[in-house]
Order: C-alpha cells, then sequence, then structure tokens
C-alpha cells in the first residue's frame, strides 16, 4: 500500500506543476500579446555613409490584418458646433477608409527613413503614433502613444507623417476630422 500512495502523491504533485506551468505560459503569452497586428516596416539591406536623406524603395508590405480596435467614431460639441470626428487605425480595412488610408500610407512611406545616426548605433524599436487629419487634409495634431524608446526613431516617425500634404477627407466619411493610429517598426536586417 505505501507505494501506491506514494504514486499517487507523485501524479498529483506532477499534475500541480504541469498545470502551473501552463497557467503561467497562457499568462505569459496574453500580457505579451499587445502588439498590434500589423506594423509598417523599414528594413535596410544596405546603408551608405553618404546617403541621409534619402530614402530606399518601401518594402513590400506585410499581407492586410484586421485593425486591434475597430473604428470609433465621436461627435463633440465644439463652440455652438459639432465635430465629427472618427479613430482609425492607418491599416483599417474597412472599406470606406481603406482607399484614403492607403494613400496616406502611401505618403508616409515616400518621405519615412531610417536616421542614419541611429542605424549606426543599432538602435531598433516600435513607435506607436497619433495624428489627426481636418477636413481639408492639414495635419492638426501629432502624439507618439507609445516610444521605441529611442529619440531619433521618434523623431523620425513624426518627420514622416509632418513632411507630406495630405488629400482633403472624402466627403463620403462625413467627419471634420480623422484621427489615424499609426505603428512604425524600425529593424535592422542583415
Amino acid at each position: 500500500m505505501p507505494a501506491n500512495k506514494i504514486l499517487i502523491y507523485s501524479v498529483m504533485i506532477s499534475l500541480v506543476i504541469h498545470l502551473a506551468v501552463l497557467s503561467l505560459t497562457g499568462l505569459i503569452e496574453w500580457q505579451g500579446n499587445r502588439r498590434p497586428a500589423r506594423v509598417m516596416t523599414l528594413d535596410l539591406r544596405e546603408m551608405s555613409a553618404g546617403v541621409e536623406g534619402k530614402s530606399l524603395p518601401p518594402a513590400a508590405p506585410p499581407p492586410q490584418a484586421r485593425p486591434a480596435h475597430p473604428p470609433a467614431k465621436k461627435v463633440q460639441s465644439f463652440a455652438g458646433g459639432k465635430i465629427r470626428e472618427a479613430t482609425v487605425d492607418l491599416n483599417s480595412s474597412e472599406s470606406r477608409y481603406r482607399p484614403y488610408l492607403k494613400a496616406v500610407r502611401e505618403k508616409i512611406e515616400s518621405s519615412w527613413i531610417y536616421p542614419e545616426k541611429a542605424s549606426a548605433r543599432k538602435e531598433q524599436g516600435i513607435t506607436v503614433i497619433r495624428f489627426s487629419l481636418a477636413k481639408t487634409g492639414e495635419l492638426l495634431d501629432t502624439a507618439i502613444i507609445r516610444s521605441s524608446g529611442f529619440p531619433l526613431l521618434d523623431e523620425a516617425t513624426l518627420r514622416a507623417v509632418r513632411k507630406p500634404r495630405y488629400a482633403p477627407l472624402p466627403d463620403v466619411f462625413q467627419l471634420s476630422r480623422l484621427n489615424v493610429v499609426a505603428t512604425f517598426e524600425y529593424r535592422l536586417v542583415r
């Protein structure tokens, strides 16, 4: 009988340990799964010392993914009138916004460069920003939501968004402001 008790206790202890490990693994995956589904990525294959200010052709875009949060429409009162605004992910697959956001993304990609100093320092990271466009296409506001941890990368992200001139919002949107959340991934590729 004592051998059976030892075997039963060993199996029970093993089950408890396995359950603890499995639940910790699930917790780690759950906490680490805060990355957006899709990011803009700039790959540097070769960077020569004298290329400051020139950008490489944009990398092939990753497959379309649904935004983590669906667009949220808001109506706010402002000086007696109403401001209609929406917040969308730059890579939104919602058909209403897709053509306009594609044009915005192309303008940003054409002005987005990996800072030479950051590349030399091997700085990599992800910057998430929010920028707002007026009905006229004017850039109203930019804000860093999540820093990459490197000021050079964050500044390059803000410059890439501030440089282009954007087209007016389509009348179909019926918005006076469009807030766009964009994720920029800086990764050095060997």
